[in-house]
Formats: structure tokens, sequence, C-alpha cells
């Protein structure tokens, strides 16, 4: 029967790297287009189906404000405790007993695509959002990422985001240091991975193995056999630690980078904001004066007002002086019975009757300037409310986009690349002191090395 190992471990885990949003050295790009995606769902989704009723009433029962979780996946994002998800990578074989684009890595893919279906049934408090099974690399192999809940907590809140506490209601509990809850759950996924190989007529071959019934020459063979399959493995081990380490590097490549355009457009952010700012000031500034003009304009028109009310009081005093026709005599005449008057008296009821016609004209003219100019008044102040109003509505955007440019911290970005780039450095440093730097060269820029060793 054919014989093939098995690799299974915890990795950090880089969803943009699996789903090939960005793309390493190692990675055949005209073999992209053949990696099998399995499940791929947005992860802010997964988080508000798994995490929201429990958030919902875990915040109910907070007295102060400062213990409100307002996001539960950015709380776990930035806490110390938990992850925002993990992921395991599985693989069947090596690159030279089973490199991609052969039969046995086509019985491979086959084997983890259907080990991946049954790891969703299998752990059902290990939300699976995203799992690829990548065949753009030397072997065929497969990434699932998920989010672990567990259920009926009592502290934080009841569903929470928690790997150890999912995998105990999962029934796997730890026994000390050596035997973890998660080794005995990736043991358990190794040996259902072990059952699909045998379907296909594959053995999990098992490194170290020892018989006690074998003959000394077959012990001797096997021991032999061992010691090769040990080396195998140890180069094997090596890749698969470099392979790491390039993600590692890769992820604070990209880390970097994203963090480098968040800065970038936070500056732009800020300085559009302070553009709008400068805006919004002069528009106050001018609104500012139109209300002084209007303020102005609504003082005069009370002084007109004044005095036009002054001009029918003094008119009115002179339309009473009317009333001293009643005392002037009149006398009749012989002749036709007409009424005549003296000629002073003739002169002076003339000269009344003419103020008065004028009096009555001019306060017609009067009260019709009063009532413009009290609907101009009402204009006016009703103007003057309205750029009030657009005063306080300016002040009011302009307090708003001073406290989003407060929040918009130019510097603690800063800060945050520069703690990423001392990671960066020492990951570089910590390679270096296992002197693997040449292996991961030679690893990740495997052509150049080849012309470099053929020159010489």
């Amino acid at each position: 029967m054919i014989k093939r190992t098995i690799s299974g471990q915890i990795d950090k885990g880089d969803v943009n790297h699996n789903n090939r949003k960005f793309i390493a050295e190692n990675v055949d790009k005209t073999r992209v287009k053949d990696n099998i995606t399995i499940i791929k769902d947005d992860i802010k989704q997964v988080y508000h189906e798994l995490f929201d009723d429990a958030l919902k009433d875990f915040n109910a029962r907070q007295t102060r404000k400062d213990r409100i979780i307002h996001d539960y996946r950015e709380h776990i994002r930035h806490g110390r405790q938990e992850k925002e998800f993990y992921e395991v990578i599985f693989q069947v074989g090596n690159k030279d007993d089973t490199p991609v684009g052969s039969d046995e890595a086509n019985t491979a893919t086959e084997i983890l695509q259907e080990f991946t279906e049954g790891f969703i049934k299998r752990n059902p408090h290990l939300r699976v959002f995203n799992a690829v099974i990548h065949l753009d690399e030397a072997t065929p192999h497969v990434h699932i990422d998920f989010v672990p809940f567990a259920t009926g907590q009592k502290r934080g809140l009841s569903t929470r985001n928690t790997l150890s506490k999912a995998l105990e209601q999962q029934g796997f509990k730890g026994e000390g240091k050596l035997e973890t809850n998660t080794k005995k759950w990736i043991e358990r996924e190794k040996a259902a991975l072990a059952e699909v190989m045998l379907t296909r007529g594959i053995e999990w071959e098992q490194l170290g193995t020892h018989n006690e019934h074998l003959s000394v020459l077959d012990y001797k063979k096997q021991e032999r056999q061992k010691e090769l399959a040990a080396i195998e493995g140890k180069t094997h081990s090596a890749e698969w630690v470099l392979h790491q380490r390039e993600y590692a590097i890769e992820s604070a490549e990209a880390a970097l980078e994203r963090l480098d355009g968040q800065f970038q457009e936070k500056r732009e952010a800020v300085e559009s904001i302070t553009t709008d700012l400068a805006a919004k000031q002069s528009e106050i500034e001018q609104v500012t004066e139109e209300l002084t003009a209007k303020t102005e304009e609504l003082s005069e028109t009370a002084s007109q007002l004044a005095e036009q009310q002054a001009l029918i009081a003094e008119s009115a005093g002179k339309a009473s002086q009317i009333k001293d026709i009643n005392s002037i005599e009149t006398k009749k005449t012989i002749f036709g019975g007409k009424i005549t008057v003296a000629a002073v008296d003739y002169d002076k009821v003339s000269t009344l009757a003419k103020k008065q016609i004028a009096a009555e004209s001019h306060e017609k003219a009067l009260n019709a300037q009063i009532k413009t100019l009290k609907e101009e008044k009402t204009q006016l102040t009703k103007e003057k409310e309205e750029l009030q109003k657009a005063n306080d509505a300016q002040k009011a955007e302009i307090s708003q986009l001073k406290s989003i440019r407060e929040r918009l911290n130019v510097e603690s970005l800063k800060a945050e690349i520069e703690d990423w780039k001392k990671k960066y450095n020492k990951l570089m440093e910590f390679i270096e002191s296992l002197n693997l730097k040449e292996q991961l060269e030679k690893f990740l820029h495997p052509v150049q090395n080849i012309i470099k060793h053929k020159s010489r």
C-alpha cells in the first residue's frame, strides 16, 4: 500500500495571502487559477452571526459606560487574550512524492477537499469562514480559517470567542502542558485525514514508530529506513519552517503597506477637513457680515418709522385746526339768500381747506410708507432669523469637523508603522539567529541561487 506523511498544524493565518490578494515569490502565478475555494464568507458577517445577540445582552447588563462593547470583532482584534480568527494547515505527502501536477497530487487534492468538508461537520464550535486548497505551490495543501466560539459562558459574553473553551465543548480536555486540548484536537484531525486517505489506498506514514516483532535484520533495515525518513522529515520540516517564516515576512510587509496606505488616506482626510474648516469659517464671516448689515437696516427702518409717526401726529394737530371754521360768523344777503362771509374769513377757510386736503394726502402717503416699512421690517427679521440658523448650523458642522480631525490622529499611525517595522526587524533577527537566512534566500529566490551556483 502507498504511504504518505501528514502535516497538520495551527498557523498565524493570513486570509489575504490564502485568497491570493497578494502573491509570494514561491507561488506559480500561472496556476493560481487552479486553487480550489471551498468556502469564502465575510468575517464581519460571521461575527454578527455568532455574537450579536450575546453582545446585546452583555451591554444591557452594564451599569458603567466604559464597559460597553460597541464592536465585538474590534474588541477581540485589539485585545490580548484571544485572536480574531485561527488557521490550520493540512498537507498530504511532500514535494518529492506528491508534487503538484502529478496523479498523486490530484488524489491528494480530492482527499483534502473531502477532509475539509468533514472538518466543518466535526467541529460545530469552530465557524469556518474561509477554506482554500493551494495548487500553485510545490505540494497541495489546505488553509482552513475559523472563528472559535463557546456558548453558555458566565464570564463576559454568554457566547464568546475562545479556542480552549470551544474545544472543551467539543470533548477535548487538556492534561498538562504536554497533552493540551489543542494538541489532542490536531491529532484527532490528522487521524480523520488518515481515514480519508485509506479510502483511496494510501496509508499514513508516521515517522518514528517501532515494531518489536521484527527480526534483527528486518529491524536494522527498518531503522535505516527510519533514519532516511527522519532526514527527509527534517528537510520537510525545514522547508515548512521557511514556508512559515515567509508567511510571517509577507504578513509584516503587507501590514506595513496597509498601515502606510491608511496613514496617507488619513493625512489626506485631515488636509481636506482643514480646507473645509477654512471654507466654513469664511462662510460664517460672510453670514456674520450679512447679519450686521440686516441689523443696521432694521435700526434705520425703526428710525424712519418713528419719524413718520411724528409727522402723522403733526398732521393730526394741523387737521384739528379746521374745527376753528365753526367759529366763523356767516351772514345772509337780502338778494338770493346766499350766505356771505368776510374776505378775511374766506381766506382763512380756503387756507384751512387746502391744508386739510394736503394733510389727508400726506397722511395717506405716510400710512402707505409705514406699511411698506413694517413689511420690510418683518422680512428683515425673518431673514435675520434664517441667517442666524445658518450661522448656528455652520458652527455645529465646524465643531464636528474639528472632532473628526482630532480622531484622525496621524501620530498614532506613525507609531503603529514604527511598531510593525520593529517586529519585522525582530523577525529577521530571529531567522538569522537560527542560521536560516541563507536557506530562506535560497527558498525565496531559487532561480537566482541556481544561476549563482552555475556561475561558480
